[in-house]
């Protein structure tokens, strides 16, 4: 037996666009930030990772596992939440762009929310940059914004059609 949708509703559809889903109030960092200050400046934005950028456009992403690399390296027991901040001076030596992803994928604020989940499973990145035509940052789509706005959209179904029908194959 296989579940199905109503046939006037298609899961694209349903999940609409980026920008109805995205954060705009994004997180950016310049690539030449110390690392030890762009650790603080997430945790106190209280974001796990953000878009990096070089004369205003996106050239990268980085997250707080990023920016502990080296203090793992050295052999110190760092961590992504909490207190972790306190192995800082193993990351003063470093900037932004030494440990951020290069050539991040970025999204467009127009497209379909589902080619971007698709993009973001086949990329294995838990956040998209969102950009302007210049590339230019003015959001971010993350996992949490992409399931918030799945619950939001499956909330507005008519109860009569959110259930599945089950057909037999």
């Amino acid at each position: 037996m296989t579940a199905t949708l109503p046939d006037e509703t298609s899961l694209a559809s349903l999940l609409g666009t980026v920008e109805e889903a995205m954060t705009g109030k994004v997180l950016a960092l310049a690539a030449d930030t110390p690392a030890d200050l762009a650790a603080r400046r997430l945790e106190q934005a209280a974001v796990s990772g953000a878009p990096v950028v070089g004369r205003g456009r996106v050239i990268g992403v980085v997250t707080l596992r990023d920016l502990i690399a080296p203090a793992l390296a050295a052999g110190v027991n760092a961590q992504t939440t909490g207190p972790f901040l306190r192995h800082e001076h193993h990351l003063a030596r470093y900037r932004v762009q030494e440990l951020m992803s290069r050539e991040p994928v970025t999204a467009r604020a127009d497209w379909p929310l589902a080619r971007v989940v698709v993009v973001m499973d086949e990329a294995g990145v838990n956040r998209i940059p969102v950009v302007d035509g210049d590339g230019r940052p003015i959001g971010i789509l993350t996992r949490d914004d992409v399931l918030r706005a799945l619950a939001w959209r499956l909330r507005r179904i008519p109860p009569a059609t959110r259930g599945s029908r089950i057909e037999p194959d």
